[in-house]
């Protein structure tokens, strides 16, 4: 058995509610579904991306991310990297990713009346009307070994916090067990774990010796 294989076998024996899938593929696992439409206004229903500055190359104003290029899709891929359980989409492009929905209560379903300018035959809200969808990961419990990304995340908040792990499993199971942790970034050398909030580490972790792994 070759080494990675022999690693795998080992983790995968010592947690069996964990499973650790080595892969190099790009991309997570989701499933979605439509809540329906909600209401919005300056203060914002939905404020997961508050004080996030940019997720790689998309730059994040104030709370929600906006492209000419905006889909279900789209919406849907970029709010996965911080492993949100909901995503709203308005005014045709902008994109809003969230904890929780509904401050401000339903709207009637003929508000949200705008084609997604990346799709036209998605909605994309209206006028301060989300459209929420729910996304849900089918295989949030699996682990993939990868590349460190080459992409960061910036942020006037805490992204990552460390621990201390002495093998790879001192990472991944307190890192399953948050909801907030999305990827980690074990060195071995240093005996220490770091914790992301999103598959894309903070520039201060971009240069880390070590093992890292994101969420299936």
């Amino acid at each position: 058995m070759s080494l990675l294989g022999y690693r795998q076998a080992i983790l995968a024996a010592a947690c069996c509610s964990l499973l650790l899938v080595i892969d190099v593929t790009a991309g997570r696992a989701i499933q979605v579904s439509y809540i329906g439409c909600f209401m919005d206004n300056s203060a914002r229903d939905m404020r997961g991306l508050s004080r996030i500055e940019s997720v790689g190359e998309i730059s994040v104003s104030t709370s929600f991310v906006s492209s000419g290029s905006m889909s279900w899709d789209f919406c849907s891929s970029f709010c996965a990297l911080g492993g949100f359980p909901y995503f709203g989409l308005q005014y045709t492009w902008a994109c809003f990713c969230s904890w929780d929905f509904g401050s401000l209560g339903p709207a009637k379903e003929s508000d949200c009346n705008m084609p997604c300018n990346g799709n036209s035959s998605q909605i994309c809200g209206g006028l301060w009307r989300n459209s929420v969808f729910a996304l849900t990961y089918p295989k949030r419990s699996c682990f993939k070994q990868s590349q460190m990304p080459s992409l960061t995340v910036s942020s006037t908040l805490p992204i990552s916090w460390s621990i201390a792990a002495q093998t790879a499993l001192d990472c991944l199971i307190p890192c399953e067990a948050s909801a907030d942790c999305q990827a980690v970034i074990f060195s071995g050398q240093q005996r220490l774990c770091h914790l992301l909030r999103f598959a894309y580490p903070p520039a201060s972790l971009s240069s880390t010796d070590g093992d890292y792994f994101v969420r299936g």
